[in-house]
């Protein structure tokens, strides 16, 4: 009675392990996961364009090159549309490794920014209010790169 229920259960185990496989092979079968991208959108205020972009070259590239060299991102890229018609003008891009990295890091990487800057949470939130006055947030996502096989 032993041995047909070893039996059982051992061929239960192979055909979930089979069943499994099958199903990871159809998930991947078109592409590779790749990076995780936060992208988000900006809406820059009319005639606030040199304004914003001074941030972006100042306080954002710090911050971000700091974030590069400690590994708790891997490069980030800014888009800018030549219409103002839509509702969002500028993209920023910003790679992490993957998902996990991104929430395991967060933490680590405030304290990082915060030595590496002197920005406090009060300086922080004034920047926030600051920059409300040049730019819109019009949303940010974090998307998985696929990679086409």
């Amino acid at each position: 009675m032993k041995n047909i229920n070893k039996l059982v259960l051992s061929a239960f185990v192979s055909v979930l392990m089979l069943v499994a496989i099958s199903v990871y092979g159809q998930v991947h079968k078109y592409y590779s996961p790749g990076s995780v991208w936060g992208v988000t959108t900006i809406k820059i205020h009319s005639g606030m364009d040199q304004a914003y972009l001074e941030y972006l070259d100042t306080q954002l590239k710090k911050e971000s090159d700091i974030s590069i060299k400690n590994g708790f991102m891997k490069s980030y890229k800014i888009l800018r549309s030549q219409d103002d018609d839509a509702g969002w003008n500028m993209l920023i891009l910003r790679e992490y490794d993957s998902f996990a990295s991104l929430e395991k890091n967060a933490e680590k990487a405030d304290e990082v920014l915060r030595q590496a800057t002197g920005i406090d949470d009060q300086k922080n939130m004034q920047g926030y209010t600051d920059r409300s006055k040049i730019r819109d947030v019009m949303g940010t996502k974090f998307m998985r790169e696929l990679i086409l096989k």
